[in-house]
């Protein structure tokens, strides 16, 4: 009797703790389920949000690096030019206020170069375009068979001014101390180039002659001519072995045209640069203008 009960007594226990941990289970079960319901949705709060941080990290990470395409540089200005112009002590008297006809003090920026200080007018007027005085040419003695006497030193002028100014340049602009420049009218045209690649910007003579015995294809110093800062920098760094090499050319604008020519550039024209030089026939019967 005592054997049967304990046997039903222990039945009775394993279906207890059958129950109890079926209970338990379930209870697990249903906290199992019950934070996952509460935890999905926060996860995908907190994925999409990471995510898009990353994301916007990464973009600005490679707008850092590579830069925004949105960025536009901005447009060519006055401040953007430098004007070397060729001079003599002896012209200048007569020659100044061709200069000072266009020049503007504090916001053109450039210098004149001559042959000689200019004792005779100094104190230097402020209306005039600051003045240097060229380098000495004396070791070029041997190369220098031009017929005219100052080719060598003009044409080391380009050298000379971006010796002279350097930073935040876009455009050179050679000339003469008798050339007359509309300044608003230069940089629109300029404006429309690439100031970062090469290019030498000018006219030919208005005189059939004279570009028969220089060159259709070469800008007159006259009129005024333009060299991108790229360019500048490269005809700088071979002048000497330009004025070595072409050492029997007539003028400083042949060689620098030629120089140019051995880096592959050419003469890109642009009409408003005017040249007319008069001579006894009928190719060139006008008043000498350079504008």
């Amino acid at each position: 009797m005592s054997s049967v009960i304990a046997t039903k007594f222990g039945v009775i226990r394993r279906k207890l703790m059958s129950n109890s941990q079926m209970l338990v289970w379930s209870s697990y079960k249903s906290l199992a389920i019950a934070g996952l319901v509460f935890l999905y949705p926060l996860y995908t709060v907190l994925a999409n949000h990471l995510c898009s941080q990353s994301s916007a990290v990464t973009i600005a990470s490679f707008k850092h690096k590579w830069g925004s395409s949105e960025t536009v540089e901005s447009q060519t200005n006055i401040s953007h030019l430098v004007f070397g112009i060729s001079g003599s002590t002896n012209r200048w008297k007569n020659r100044r206020a061709y200069i000072e006809s266009w020049w503007q003090p504090n916001i053109t920026r450039g210098f004149i170069f001559l042959d000689q200080p200019p004792n005779e007018f100094l104190p230097w007027p402020s209306t005039s375009p600051p003045f240097r005085v060229s380098e000495d040419i004396a070791r070029y003695k041997q190369y220098h068979h031009h017929k005219m006497p100052n080719a060598v030193r003009l044409a080391r002028v380009v050298l000379e001014t971006l010796g002279e100014e350097n930073r935040g340049v876009r455009w050179y602009i050679m000339a003469d101390d008798d050339t007359v420049f509309f300044v608003d009218n230069l940089v629109e045209v300029l404006a429309k180039y690439d100031h970062r690649k090469y290019f030498y910007v000018g006219m030919n003579s208005e005189c059939v002659s004279s570009n028969l015995a220089h060159s259709f294809d070469m800008a007159f110093g006259g009129a005024g001519y333009a060299m991108s800062f790229p360019l500048a920098e490269a005809v700088a760094r071979n002048i000497d072995s330009c004025i070595m090499r072409y050492s029997t050319l007539l003028w400083s604008d042949q060689i620098l045209q030629s120089c140019v020519a051995d880096l592959g550039v050419s003469l890109t024209k642009e009409k408003g640069f005017h040249q007319v030089i008069i001579f006894p026939n009928y190719l060139c019967n006008n008043w000498d203008r350079k504008i």
